[in-house]
């Protein structure tokens, strides 16, 4: 009979064993030695018990006497020692114990009792039990079978009995028996598979209470005994074991029959999973053996079904991406089965568990992952980036934890909060046991090398993986800094990876931080201002050209901003400094006019950026609706929810950029607009009754359906827009209208707006006809509702104004000034308070206004422009106003003052009266109040002109001494203070004169001129005039003006010259010589100048106040060395082209006359050298490119024809310029279109060309002369081919290190009016090889006093188009006046807006302005050593982007203009 052991035990010697298992073959039942009979015989207990427990057949015994009888015998077996066992009188009725008889009985009572009597057996006759194989077979049978099932079920009556048989088994060891009984396997693997269930509760009867620990303890020490013991795991053991850990698998718990997903609340792991767990750590070392030889057998079938040779160590160091292109595994010997697939998928995610539960098991596995991660199979390599990923990380099968939602519409916000949450699913708790890339240095190594994969899903895996490294901190346990940094920076290349998925799956991963984590480690590498940083990176991914990775980029880059707006509120410079910019370029996406990417942008900004609903509760119920509250000393703790999102909002306007800023404020435009027709459709369907159908409606239908068709264009489908629009008008519900119209209404509170989209939302969604019209209505309504400009607001927006609370004043300021100009209307209920804050804050002589005052005066200002009436006559108002106008700082509170008297005050003659008298009197430059008295004296002439026509002698007078006034010693190098009152007196008196010749031509505009106002405006276009050919110099002697007064004096001259040319009238008194001296000012040497004039030009272009022929000005800027203005200009005209396209028949073709009248009289014309003609050629190839179509070019080759017949008409001189252009541009339109593959037909119609620029031949033999001469010369003729296939298809050019250039200023020699170039040795025809010589800029030439430093170069005088264009004041011209005080002498301020953008497919980015580069005055070259190189063209050209074919880097420009507005919605 086999021998029982105790656990640990020493092993007998072989001859002994040997003599035993004889013996108990033999049947001998005293199974021990004599002398061990003789040792005992003295000490040992003469069991009592006496009674039968077997009988004969047919004469059982009663079951209750049998259930006595056993509980007697166990008592008194329970009681002695094994050392006091008398083995002769118990080895007996050990044996009758063993009897069939017993262990077979039906009753369950009588086998408890038998086995609980023979487990005492096995105890008091250790290490020898006394049953032969056959019966221990039935025995353990037995407990396997019956009494381990029947622990699952606590309620039953022999429950004790059963608990304490398996204790005995456990601590005796007797279990150690099961593994030498016949069919053992089978009994091992079906104890493993009950004790499991029994604690997993699906064991057949169970009752679903919970079980003791004790159950769990007994059953796992039974387990550990078995597999110390077993010399070979039966089969199926392991994997009954393994299956437990896969219990933290949710997608194999829920895909059981009738079992419910895990409990996300679960805290500890199930008990099953805990069994498994103890069984492992206890037995490590075999159990580390036996699971890794089973991960062999799983992960080697698979491999071996897709490749042969195993992977070397040196192959699996490295791989780069550019190994091979085959991302799929369909070249490989031969491709996995699915099923083999899925068992590899399965042992990964048992292995991830494994480690965090049993890491010393799993060492045996690593080494294959290794092979893995090196594997030829993307499949493989994918799963082996995934799991050690997950390992590192510490999650287990059950997956990542679910991610901390970021919630911008949260209050309190989660940027205050201390910590994260903390994740309570015990299974889902990332935890990993040890530092895995301190354990496994290797394979950590190897699993981030996969971040330079080959393959796409590698790459994108291996993003994922790193996030989740990067959330849980290495599961827990930390990561070192060159560690986090490396992964940061690989999460970071994830996102500007080439491929769209693998950019896609980085910004998930960053989705899946929470606020903290972005801030602490995202962060570490810098904001979204850093170059090449995670934040950075995410937001360049706004303008990807996939919109699956945009829009996700923009959802999350604008929750980041939303949570992180808590903090940036409350100062946090910190989070301010790295997400600060975010809105910015959200916003800054609508550049590119693309309708899907708006949307996006839309649904970030009224979902993330200014969620609406936030804050999200009710403010303080007040006593009354009409009642002000006095005492505010019992709501001090409920915070006011107006106030709340009014600080959020004036937080995201102070950190907007310039161009940002001009699209959130023209969003807030378009709202009325929007408002306006929503309302006009749904009143014409509500008289229609929504009944589209009837033929008596026909004429409200076509208008409503061109109203809808107006709307829908906004959308990112028009088609289904227009649908969905005209589905809610045609589903008559008064209620749904009602709704709507609250909801858009100027006049509605906040709270009004958000209730009524909440109930429409509510009842469209229940109605089915309407159902699918929410995910139009709902965004339209957003986008249409003021909730910016809300009433509710400005009182809350007036107040921050004052105190400047938060850092939020200038916001506050901006945004007043925006109401101002565009919703006067919101003022109406909040006027009082204002008047009476303006009343209050009226300067003195010994205390000066605040300046915030001016914000609030220009608002009050727009209001009395729009509501006249509704100002109220308020004598003590009124004088406040005039103190204002003479004692006011800045200067335009003084200008906004003015207008408040003369727009509302029903005395305004007396008021005009008193503030013309005061500025006059005594006027002394440098006296108190001078600089508001010029302003005040500027306004009254433009707004009452007739007025103060009596005192218009004096003011000019005044006006003219100041702009003559010289400006003592030579200042050429004085700093440039922002308070440099006396440029901003010139300035001002320039603005004088210009308004008093404005309001002249205001009050006579039905009457005929006379000469006096006609003298007057040849004496201010005279002067204007003088400042822009003389470069703003004043004196005589031509160099004692600063250089900073004339920067800014010529552009305020050119700005002050455009703005009478809106003037019709006053235009025709602008002559041609003088429109072409305008060049210089669009080509200045300073980007201020051109920047500032450039968007002057296009304001009043978009207004329609200036003519076509301006226009020529802008193709000007082909040589623009800022990319981003060159961009912006570019933008804004094929805009115009479109837009004038659909208005009328006639675009800017007429525009090309003009420009070759430009391009012919500027100072520089030349054809000399190589350069100069690829130069002049680009002008033309800038403007064909943007207006020319295969319809409008044979109109343009009529144009260029046509300058052959005909002679300068202002300098007859400069024809021959024109006859060279007419040559050069008909050969390039030739070329172009054969380039662009159209078809060149010419009209036979004759081109009118603009009389005075242009005049007749003098006779006809002059006209056969010109036009039987050739003016090109032959080597251009030849290269013009070239000069258009390159600039239509520049050629690559890989950037080197030493690429860097160098831009230098060319000199030009001007003798009687012709440039003279500095000679160069000129290529011949056949040297396009040889290295071209450098160039030398030309247009203007360079004035000695304009040496300009890099620093400067770079400035930009951009001055923010969200102004009103609103003729009848003068405000723009002050904002721009204030604009020059504010930044006119600090260089860093003026740095040019150079914003990072997404890698293009243009390996040569455009370079930024160097040191001394002018616009045409100062190009470049840089000198090529490499040959051959195709022609280039000047280095402040065009940028090759946009002939070339995309790939998945090239982005669209983040520099482009706003997009026309649809011509249906134009007034």
């Amino acid at each position: 009979m086999p021998r029982a052991r105790r656990n640990k035990e020493p092993s007998p010697r072989p001859e002994e064993s040997e003599v035993e298992v004889e013996v108990d073959e033999n049947g001998n039942d005293d199974g021990v030695d004599d002398e061990m009979d003789v040792d005992q015989s003295s000490a040992a207990h003469t069991l009592q018990f006496d009674e039968a427990v077997t009988w004969r057949a047919g004469r059982p015994i009663p079951v209750a006497d049998l259930l006595r009888r056993l509980q007697t015998l166990y008592e008194e077996l329970k009681d002695v020692d094994q050392e006091d066992a008398d083995r002769k009188t118990i080895s007996p009725k050990a044996q009758e114990l063993a009897s069939p008889l017993l262990l077979g009985h039906k009753d369950g009572g009588v086998k408890a009792w038998t086995l609980l009597c023979i487990v005492e057996m096995f105890r008091l006759l250790a290490p020898d039990a006394p049953y032969k194989s056959s019966q221990l077979k039935d025995i353990f049978n037995l407990v396997v079978s019956t009494f381990v099932p029947a622990l699952a079920n606590p309620t039953d009556a022999y429950n004790a009995q059963h608990l304490k048989i398996v204790e005995s088994l456990n601590s005796i060891k007797s279990i150690v028996l099961l593994v030498d009984v016949p069919g053992a396997d089978q009994l091992m693997l079906n104890l493993f598979t009950n004790c499991f269930d029994v604690l997993a509760g699906t064991m057949k009867g169970s009752s679903g209470e919970q079980l003791s620990k004790n159950v769990e303890f007994n059953l796992t020490g039974m387990l550990v005994t078995l597999i110390d013991e077993a010399t070979v795991l039966p089969p199926g053991v392991l994997e009954v074991m393994l299956a437990q850990f896969l219990r933290a698998d949710p997608s194999l718990q829920a895909s059981k029959k009738g079992e419910a997903q895990k409990d996300v609340t679960l805290r500890e792991v199930p008990a099953p999973y805990n069994m498994a767990r103890s069984v492992c750590n206890s037995c490590h070392e075999k159990m580390g053996r036996y699971i890794g030889s089973y991960f062999n057998t799983v992960m080697i079938d698979a491999t071996e079904a897709i490749s042969t040779a195993k992977p070397t160590k040196t192959k699996t160091k490295k791989r780069a991406h550019d190994d091979s292109d085959n991302e799929s595994d369909s070249g490989l010997i031969s491709r996995p089965s699915e099923k083999d697939m899925e068992e590899v998928a399965k042992a990964h995610r048992l292995l991830r568990e494994l480690w965090r539960s049993c890491p010393d098991v799993v060492r045996n596995v690593i080494p294959q992952i290794e092979a893995e991660l090196g594997a030829e199979s993307i499949s493989l390599r994918t799963l082996a980036v995934q799991t050690v990923g997950d390992m590192v990380s510490g999650i287990g099968a059950a997956g990542p934890p679910p991610p901390a939602p970021l919630e911008p519409a949260a209050y309190p916000s989660q940027s205050l909060a201390v910590s994260s949450p903390v994740v309570q699913n015990v299974l889902l708790r990332p935890a990993a046991p040890q530092s895995f890339s301190s354990v496994y240095s290797t394979a950590y190594e190897l699993f981030f090398s996969r971040g330079r994969d080959k393959s796409a899903q590698v790459r994108s895996a291996w993003a994922t993986e790193v996030g989740r490294i990067l959330v849980t901190s290495g599961g827990g346990k930390g990561l070192d800094r060159d560690q986090e940094a490396g992964l940061v920076k690989g999460l970071s290349d994830m996102l500007m990876d080439q491929d769209d998925k693998v950019r896609l799956a980085a910004v998930q991963a960053v989705a899946t931080f929470d606020y903290h984590t972005i801030i602490q480690k995202l962060g570490s590498a810098g904001g979204t201002t850093t170059e090449g940083s995670v934040l950075a990176n995410l937001t360049d991914r706004i303008k990807d050209q996939k919109q699956p990775v945009r829009s996700a980029a923009i959802q999350l880059a604008g929750r980041i901003w939303g949570v992180a707006a808590g903090a940036i509120v409350e100062g946090n410079e910190r989070a301010r400094e790295l997400v600060g910019t975010i809105p910015s370029r959200i916003l800054d996406a609508f550049y590119v006019n693309d309708r899907t990417l708006n949307a996006d942008v839309q649904l970030a900004l009224h979902e993330s950026l200014l969620p609406v609903g936030f804050p999200g509760f009710k403010p303080k119920a007040a006593a009354s609706s009409d009642s002000q509250r006095v005492n505010d000393s019992q709501g001090e703790d409920t915070p006011d929810p107006d106030r709340i999102r009014v600080e959020r909002t004036l937080a995201l306007v102070r950190d907007l950029e310039s161009k940002a800023q001009q699209v959130f404020f023209a969003l807030q435009v378009h709202q009325a607009s929007k408002a306006t027709y929503l309302v006009k459709i749904l009143d014409e369907a509500e008289t229609i009754k929504g009944d589209f159908d009837k033929k008596s409606n026909k004429d409200s239908t076509k208008q409503i359906d061109a109203w809808i068709t107006a709307l829908s264009a906004f959308f990112p489908d028009p088609s289904i827009a227009h649908l969905h629009l005209e589905s809610f008008a045609r589903h008559y519900d008064r209620r749904n209208y009602t709704l709507a119209k609250f909801a858009t209404s100027q006049e509605s509170e906040y709270r009004k707006v958000t209730n009524a989209m909440k109930e429409l939302s509510k009842r469209l969604e229940g109605n089915v006809n309407t159902a699918k019209c929410l995910e139009t209505v709902i965004p339209f309504l957003r986008s249409a509702a003021v909730l910016v400009y809300n009433r509710s607001h400005v009182p809350a927006i007036i107040e921050i104004s004052r105190t400047d609370d938060k850092g939020l004043a200038s916001a506050a300021q901006s945004v007043i000034a925006q109401i101002a100009e565009k919703a006067p209307q919101v003022f109406k209920v909040h006027v009082k308070d204002l008047c009476d804050t303006l009343k209050k804050g009226a300067p003195t002589p010994t205390s000066p206004n605040d300046p915030a005052a001016a914000d609030s005066l220009k608002a009050c200002a727009g209001f009395a422009r729009k509501f006249p009436k509704e100002l109220g006559q308020d004598r003590e108002f009124y004088q406040a106003m005039t103190k204002f106008a003479s004692q006011g700082t800045p200067p335009r509170a003084a200008k906004h003052a003015v207008t408040v008297v003369i727009s509302a005050a029903d005395k305004k003659d007396m008021y005009i009266k008193e503030i013309v008298k005061t500025c006059t009197k005594n006027f002394k430059v440098g006296s108190d109040g001078y600089l508001a008295k010029l302003a005040s004296l500027g306004q009254l002439r433009l707004l009452a002109a007739h007025e103060t026509e009596d005192q218009h002698e004096a003011i000019d007078e005044i006006a003219t001494d100041v702009i003559g006034e010289t400006i003592a010693g030579d200042q050429e190098d004085a700093p440039q203070l922002d308070d440099d009152d006396k440029l901003t007196a010139k300035l001002l008196s320039l603005k004088i004169l210009v308004n008093s010749l404005r309001g002249q031509m205001s009050e006579s505009q039905d009457e005929p001129w006379d000469d006096e106002v006609k003298a007057h405006a040849g004496r201010v276009f005279r002067l204007l005039n003088t400042l822009v050919e003389k470069e703003g110099e004043l004196s005589k002697d031509g160099n004692s003006t600063p250089k900073h007064y004339r920067i800014q004096l010529r552009l305020a001259a050119a700005k002050l010259i455009l703005k009478l040319c809106c003037h019709r009238a006053l235009e025709k008194l602008f002559k041609y010589r003088d429109y072409n001296r305008l060049a210089k000012v669009a080509q200045d040497v300073k980007s201020e100048v051109r920047a500032g004039f450039n968007d002057t030009l296009k304001k009043y272009l978009s207004q329609g106040k200036l003519g076509r022929k301006y226009y020529g000005l802008l193709f000007l800027y082909a040589h623009e060395p800022s990319k981003s203005l060159k961009e912006r200009t570019t933008t804004f005209l094929k805009s115009r082209v479109a837009t004038l396209a659909k208005a009328d028949a006639h675009g800017l073709e007429g525009v090309l006359s003009y420009f070759f009248s430009l391009l012919a009289h500027h100072q520089d014309f030349s054809i000399a050298i190589e350069t100069d003609q690829e130069e002049l050629a680009a002008y033309v190839l800038f403007y064909l490119k943007i207006v020319a179509n295969e319809q409008n070019l044979p109109q343009l080759y009529n144009v260029a024809l046509r300058l052959k017949s005909i002679q300068d008409g202002i300098d007859p001189e400069k024809s021959e310029n024109l006859y060279i252009l007419g040559e050069m541009s008909e050969a390039m339109m030739r070329y172009y279109a054969e380039n662009k593959g159209w078809s060149l037909q010419i009209t036979p119609a004759k081109v009118k060309m603009p009389s005075g620029i242009y005049a007749a031949m003098p006779n006809h033999a002059v006209a056969q002369e010109i036009s039987d001469k050739t003016f090109l010369p032959e080597q251009l003729v030849d290269s013009l081919e070239d000069i258009v296939k390159e600039y239509l298809h520049p050629r690559k050019k890989r950037k080197t290190a030493d690429s860097s250039t160098q831009r230098v200023s060319k000199k030009a020699k001007v003798s009687n009016g012709h440039a003279v170039k500095q000679e160069k040795v000129r290529k011949t025809p056949k040297a396009p090889k040889a290295p071209k010589p450098a160039k030398v800029s030309k247009m203007p030439k360079k004035r000695p006093l304009d040496d300009i430093p890099a620093s400067e170069r770079r400035k930009s005088a951009r001055v923010s188009n969200a102004k009103s264009y609103a003729d009848g004041g003068s405000s723009d011209d002050d904002d721009e006046l204030e604009h020059w005080q504010e930044e006119s002498g600090d260089d860093e301020a003026n740095k040019e807006n150079l914003t990072s953008t997404p890698p293009t497919s243009d390996p040569t980015p455009a370079a930024a302005p160097e040191k001394d580069a002018t616009p045409k005055a100062s190009k470049v070259t840089q000198k090529k050593k490499a040959a051959p190189i195709a022609k280039q063209l000047p280095s402040r050209g065009r940028s090759a982007r946009a002939a070339k074919k995309k790939d998945e880097f090239d982005m669209p420009s983040d520099s482009e203009e706003l997009s026309e507005a649809p011509s249906e919605m134009e007034a």
